[in-house]
């Protein structure tokens, strides 16, 4: 990642703040992956476990390939955030056994919500990051219809998990969670707003999260 150009020692430093940052964002995705993996292998009843761990482990190929940014946040709150959006559902428990919601209801809302995650992984690719940063704009596939396809696609999964175990500790999470996205969302908006081509593309797509509504 790269932050915004400067010259002398106040630019030399900012780079090299981005690169640290940009590192230790790889390692903490990895050790969340890692985390998960165990989970799934130490029989913690994770709804469709092994297919959440193909979704992630994507995130994970795509973190370690990825393009460097034009600029990234460096505000604490944006990288706040983006881990604790992050790393607050891991926390869920779901199981269909203990579905309070018709079993075919929630295994169909958890599916759609999968397929639309990771159509959006595949096209945004490369660019993919946790933090509010600025790399290639993406415009294909899920972007057409909404500006943060991925959120949807994570919204409508936790939906579904919700139906399959509505424990208060789930809603507490979830809750929590969404307090963060939001916001994050709304982080990543302002960054990507410095580029005149996103713009244009926010004029183009006008729902950011759910169509119709916002």
């Amino acid at each position: 990642m790269a932050a915004h150009r400067g010259h002398g020692a106040g630019g030399a430093g900012a780079l090299t703040r981005a690169r640290l940052l940009d590192g230790g964002e790889r390692v903490v995705v990895l050790a969340l992956y890692v985390w998960l993996v165990v989970r799934l292998v130490g029989g913690d009843g994770l709804a469709f476990g092994w297919l959440q761990l193909l979704s992630e482990g994507m995130l994970v190929v795509f973190l370690l390939i990825r393009r460097p940014a034009a600029s990234i946040s460096l505000r604490p709150q944006d990288w706040a955030l983006a881990f604790a959006g992050t790393t607050l559902p891991l926390l869920a428990t779901g199981g269909l056994g203990e579905a309070h919601a018709p079993k075919a209801l929630v295994v169909f809302l958890w599916l759609v919500g999968f397929v639309i995650q990771v159509s959006a992984k595949l096209w945004l690719g490369r660019n993919f990051g946790l933090v509010a940063a600025r790399r290639a704009l993406v415009l294909g596939g899920p972007y057409r219809f909404v500006r943060h396809p991925m959120y949807l696609g994570y919204l409508v999964t936790h939906l579904a998990v919700i139906g399959m175990n509505p424990a208060s500790t789930n809603l507490a999470l979830y809750a929590a969670c969404w307090l963060c996205q939001v916001p994050r969302l709304l982080a990543e908006e302002r960054l990507l707003g410095e580029d005149p081509a996103y713009q244009a593309y926010r004029g183009a797509v006008r729902w950011r999260l759910l169509p119709g509504l916002w």
